[in-house]
C-alpha cells in the first residue's frame, strides 16, 4: 500500500482542502488524539505488550462473546444476537474488541482526533508535551474489505478469524455498518473494519497540538460537531459528566443551543446566559426576540430587534425587524426597515416585495405596485410577486392586468414541478374570472 508522508494541519479549512485533494474514491476516516497511534484493535491492546500475539487476540474475543453469553447479554428484544453483534453492544459501551471504527464523515474522525488522549493526561511526566493528533484514510475497496451481510452477521467469530490463517499472511478483511439504530452509531455515521488487530492506512494527517483547542471550535460552529451530538445517547451523557472529566463551564454557545431545544421561559433563561457571555452576539439576540413573541412579549421582541440591528447593521438585522413591525400592523415602521434593507442591497428583490406588502396595508396600492414592478424586474420569475402585484391590482379595480398576473403566476408555478400554490393561485384566477364576466354581463 502506497502510503504517503503525512500533511499536518492547524485549521479546518486545511484539513477540509486536504481531504479534497484525496480525489475520487470512497474513503474511511479514522481520528486519534496521539498521532504515535496505530490503525490497532483496542483488543489487542489490552495484554501487556510482551504477552501480545494474534492469537491471544482472538481468544480475548472469544472469551468475552462466552462470558457476554452466559451473563445474560446475548439476546435484544427477545432475538438471540450473533457473535459480531454482541462485540458491537460491547464496543459501544466501552469494552475492548476486535472491531475498529470508523466514520465515513471526515470531520467526526478531525473531532476524534483533536480530542485530549486520557492515557497521556495520566501522566504528568509527560504534561509539557501533550501529542498531536491523527486523521487516517482507508479507502473503503470492496475487493480488500469484504461487506457483511445479513447472512454473514449468523456466523460465529471463528468464520472471520480462523485459525489457519495467522497474522501476516493474505487475510480476509471486513467492513460493517451496524443496521440497528443505536443512536451513537448513527451521529457519527460509524462502520466497523475488522479481520486483522491491525491495518495500514492509504493517508494521513497529522493535526498540529496547539491547534486542537481552536478547530473544535471551528467544528461546533461550522459544523456543529459537539460531545453532545456525537454522543446523543444517555450512556454518552453520563460519560461526557464522569468523575474524572475536567469541568468545563458552559460556553455562549452551549447555551444557545440549549435554548434552541427548549421553549417558553427555560428557551428565555438560556438566551439570556448567552447573551450575558456574548453580549455582541446578534444573533442570540434574533432568536430570543422570537422566543419572547412566541410568548406575547412583542414590545421586548422589537427591544431584541433593535439590538440586533444596533450591533449587525445588515440587510438581514433590518429585515428581521421589519417583519416584526409588519406582523405587529406598525407599517410605517416596517417600511422604514424595508427600505434600509433597499438601501443596502438594491438588487437583491425580498425588499421590495415586503416593503410593497407593508404599503398594501396602508392602501398605498400604487407605490406598492411600483415595489413588486422593481422587484420582477430584478426576478421576473417569482410566483409569489406576481400574486401580490395581481391582488394589488385587483384592489385597483384593473381586473384584467390581475388576471394576466394570476396566469404568469399559474403557468411558472406549473413550470417549476413544485405545484405548491397552484390551488390559491387557480382560486384567485376563477374569482377574477368571474368579476371580469360579471361586470361584462
Amino acid at each position: 500500500m502506497n502510503i504517503k508522508e503525512p500533511t499536518r494541519i492547524s485549521s479546518l479549512s486545511e484539513f477540509v482542502e486536504w481531504v479534497n485533494q484525496l480525489g475520487s474514491g470512497n474513503y474511511l476516516f479514522r481520528g486519534v488524539p496521539n498521532a504515535e497511534y496505530k490503525i490497532q484493535a483496542s483488543a489487542y491492546r489490552r495484554p501487556k505488550e510482551d504477552d501480545r500475539s494474534f492469537e491471544k487476540f482472538l481468544q480475548i474475543n472469544r472469551d468475552l462473546i462466552t462470558d457476554a453469553g452466559l451473563r445474560g447479554h446475548g439476546e435484544r428484544n427477545g432475538r438471540e444476537l450473533g457473535d459480531l453483534e454482541i462485540l458491537a453492544q460491547l464496543q459501544h459501551f466501552g469494552a475492548a474488541t476486535c472491531l475498529i471504527d470508523f466514520t465515513r464523515n471526515a470531520q467526526v474522525a478531525l473531532y476524534f482526533a483533536c480530542e485530549k488522549d486520557p492515557k497521556w493526561e495520566k501522566r504528568p511526566q509527560d504534561s509539557e508535551n501533550p501529542p498531536d493528533g491523527k486523521v487516517y484514510v482507508v479507502r473503503n475497496d470492496p475487493f480488500q474489505f469484504k461487506k457483511v451481510t445479513p447472512d454473514l452477521l449468523k456466523e460465529k467469530i471463528n468464520y472471520f478469524f480462523p485459525r489457519f490463517q495467522p497474522y501476516g499472511s493474505d487475510r480476509q478483511l471486513y467492513r460493517w455498518e451496524p443496521g440497528y439504530h443505536i443512536n451513537r452509531v448513527i451521529a457519527q455515521q460509524s462502520i466497523f473494519i475488522f479481520g486483522d488487530y491491525e491495518f495500514d492506512e492509504n493517508h494521513a494527517c497529522i493535526v498540529e497540538e496547539s491547534c486542537k483547542a481552536d478547530i473544535l471550535t471551528e467544528l461546533e460552529r461550522v459544523s456543529g460537531i459537539t460531545p453532545a451530538t456525537l454522543f446523543p445517547d444517555f450512556d454518552g451523557f453520563a460519560r461526557l459528566h464522569r468523575e474524572g472529566k475536567p469541568y468545563t463551564a458552559p460556553s455562549a454557545s452551549d447555551y444557545f443551543n440549549l435554548a434552541m431545544q427548549a421553549s417558553g421561559e427555560v428557551a428565555l433563561e438560556n438566551f439570556d446566559k448567552a447573551i450575558e457571555l456574548d453580549p455582541q452576539a446578534s444573533d442570540y439576540y434574533e432568536w430570543r426576540g422570537y422566543a419572547k413573541r412566541a410568548l406575547g412579549r412583542n414590545d421586548d421582541a422589537i427591544d431584541d430587534f433593535n439590538k440586533m440591528v444596533e450591533i449587525d447593521g445588515s440587510p438581514y438585522a433590518y429585515e428581521v425587524r421589519g417583519k416584526a413591525f409588519l406582523r405587529l400592523k406598525r407599517y410605517q415602521q416596517a417600511i422604514a426597515d424595508f427600505s434600509k434593507m433597499i438601501e443596502l442591497t438594491p438588487d437583491i428583490p425580498f425588499g421590495y416585495i415586503r416593503r410593497g406588502k407593508a404599503k398594501c396595508e396602508l392602501r398605498k396600492h400604487q407605490e406598492a405596485i411600483a415595489d413588486f414592478d422593481t422587484a420582477l424586474q430584478i426576478d421576473p420569475n417569482d410566483v409569489y410577486t406576481y400574486q401580490l402585484r395581481g391582488r394589488t391590482k385587483e384592489q385597483l379595480g384593473n381586473l384584467e392586468g390581475a388576471k394576466e398576473d394570476f396566469q404568469k403566476a399559474l403557468t411558472l408555478e406549473h413550470q417549476s414541478r413544485r405545484a405548491t400554490r397552484v390551488a390559491q393561485i387557480k382560486f384567485d384566477l376563477q374569482r377574477i374570472e368571474r368579476r371580469i364576466a360579471e361586470r361584462n354581463s
